[in-house]
């Protein structure tokens, strides 16, 4: 295998959150340093109370549940995908003998792509959840978890990365496509209570 392998395994794992980190964190210096600390918007919150008694408004506070999401994902990809990638830029690939049709760098990787979307989305969910006290948002995000840690699992079974890492990816997608659909109802209805 080549380095040039090597390099596709890690943007596999971790371009979509350094796009993301590029777009939209990096551009507001505040979100930077809630990713670093994770302390999100409790931290935020006293501080703006100390200082001035402002409050954060709804995408103040949607983005930063976006930076505690991305930060959680990325330490996630960080130390179960990137400290394996080293021998991925050798001069040959490695095959687990329970997948022999997938280089296990390859699998790594998809599945270090998988946790990092639904870390990041489930953040943003439970912050609704939490917010809005809504139980259904609250208990999705560890039942999401969960499942998404069975699927992990699958691989164990000799072909199993076949089954277990797409399936891993359809439990990401949907995850996606819920926090999407949380963050445009609450959208919508902060926009109504507005007018």
């Amino acid at each position: 295998m080549t380095v040039a392998a090597g390099v596709v395994y890690a943007l596999i794992a971790l371009g979509p959150a350094f796009s993301l980190f590029a777009g939209v964190i990096a551009r507001k210096p505040f979100l930077v340093l809630t990713l670093l600390s994770r302390k999100m918007e409790e931290m935020l919150d006293a501080f703006a109370d100390r200082i001035s008694k402002p409050r954060l408004c709804l995408t103040d506070k949607m983005l930063i549940s976006l930076a505690g999401g991305l930060g959680h994902g990325l330490a996630h990809a960080v130390f179960f995908c990137l400290s394996l990638l080293t021998p991925a830029f050798g001069q040959a690939t490695f095959y687990v003998e329970r997948c022999s049709r997938m280089p296990f760098f390859l699998v790594s990787a998809i599945i270090a792509l998988g946790f990092l979307v639904i870390h990041t989305s489930s953040m943003i969910i439970a912050f609704n959840g939490y917010g809005e006290r809504k139980k259904r948002d609250q208990i999705f995000v560890p039942v999401v978890h969960l499942i998404a840690a069975v699927m992990t699992l699958i691989n164990l079974v000799p072909g199993g990365c076949l089954v277990g890492t797409p399936l891993l990816c359809v439990t990401a997608a949907m995850t996606l496509y819920y926090s999407w659909q949380v963050v445009g109802q609450r959208i919508t209805e902060h926009q109504h209570r507005q007018s």
